[in-house]
Formats: C-alpha cells, sequence, structure tokens
C-alpha cells in the first residue's frame, strides 16, 4: 500500500511538471514588437500668420518660407512611438499695403523643436498617422541691419500618412500645426508683439527605419 502511494505520488509531481513546463514554454513564445526605430529627413514650406494685423488692410508678417528638417523615432508600441523634431525655415519679411501689395523689408528665420506622441494606423498600402506634442520656436527678424529675437512655447498638433516603399523605407506626408505666442518686443521701427498665431508646416520626407 506504501509503495502504491508513493508511486502515485511520483506520477502526479511529473504531470504537475510536464503541465507547468508546457505553460512555461506557451507563455516564452508570446512576444510583443514594439516596432522599428526610425529617422527621417524632411522638406517642405512653413506658412505663418501674419505677425501684426493693422489698420486699414496693412499687415506685417513672414512669406512661406522653404522649411527643412530632420525627425526621429522611438516606438513605444506596434502602433505608437515617441517622435522629436528639428526643423529651419528662412524667407522674407513683408509689410502689406493696400493696393501696393507685399513689400519686402528685411529677412526672417525660425528653428523648430518639438516633441510628440505619434500614433498610426498600420496598414499594408498606407498607414494614417497622427501627432501631438508640444515644443519651442525661436525666430529672429532682421530690418535695416537690426536683429531681433523670440523664443516661445508652442503646442503642436499633425496628421499625415505613411506610403511604404520597400521594407524599410516610406514616404511621410505631413501637415503639421504649430500654435502659440510670439513676442520680438521692438525691431527698428516697427512693433512686433501678436496674440497667438498658427505656423503650419507642409512637409514631405523618407522614413528609414532600422
Amino acid at each position: 500500500m506504501q509503495r502504491l502511494t508513493v508511486s502515485a505520488t511520483i506520477i502526479l509531481a511529473g504531470l504537475t511538471l510536464g503541465v507547468t513546463g508546457a505553460a512555461a514554454q506557451r507563455s516564452s513564445a508570446i512576444t510583443i514588437k514594439r516596432g522599428p526605430f526610425s529617422i527621417e529627413p524632411y522638406g517642405g514650406y512653413l506658412v505663418s500668420e501674419n505677425f501684426i494685423e493693422g489698420p486699414l488692410n496693412t499687415n506685417l508678417g513672414a512669406v512661406s518660407a522653404p522649411l527643412f528638417g530632420v525627425q526621429a523615432s522611438l516606438p513605444l508600441a506596434p502602433s505608437a512611438s515617441l517622435v522629436g523634431s528639428v526643423g529651419y525655415a528662412d524667407g522674407d519679411l513683408e509689410v502689406g499695403l493696400p493696393l501696393l501689395g507685399g513689400i519686402s523689408i528685411g529677412n526672417t528665420n525660425a528653428l523648430l523643436l518639438d516633441a510628440a506622441v505619434e500614433l498610426r494606423a498600420n496598414g499594408a498600402r498606407f498607414s494614417p498617422l497622427l501627432q501631438l506634442g508640444g515644443g519651442a520656436i525661436r525666430r529672429e527678424v532682421t530690418v535695416a541691419g537690426i536683429s531681433a529675437s523670440s523664443t516661445d512655447f508652442q503646442v503642436s498638433g499633425g496628421i499625415g500618412v505613411d506610403l511604404p516603399i520597400a521594407s524599410n523605407m516610406a514616404l511621410r506626408l505631413l501637415a503639421k500645426d504649430y500654435y502659440g505666442k510670439v513676442d520680438f518686443g521692438g525691431v527698428s521701427d516697427l512693433r512686433a508683439r501678436t496674440k497667438e498665431m498658427h505656423n503650419l508646416a507642409l512637409t514631405a520626407g523618407v522614413q528609414f527605419s532600422f
């Protein structure tokens, strides 16, 4: 009777170990891929609102300027990433006058620094995406050899799409709005204290995944 009890105990222990080992093997086979790290050089245009809207349809603002930059993406989940970007735009500063139109009176440039969370709907042919974040824009304006600069906090939001080119390459089209306040103080005889303004970046780039 004692031998029978010992044998039953050994068989039960063996079955328990077998079930535990099989469960461990099944659980270890489950993996979650966060997605690849990627980097994207891009180019496009930065379209900004006027700094000042004056009387009689006069205004002061930046002409739509060429924009170049790079974005890096750190995966958080298969469809989510933390992205950081830096961009630079350079263009003319114009005064808008009735009947005469825009007259260039100087130069303006902008350095865009931004961090955002990106959400994607991954697809075989294209992947729509959404970005929400914030950062800063450092602007500099020059009029008659006199310069003034302003660094202002911005919130940002963008929508776009990735179009696959190869297994580790995609064409990215993105429209991103940077919204915040700018205050240059005084530039020559001009005053450039403004309310909040929108800056729309329209870009295209090639994304490389690693």
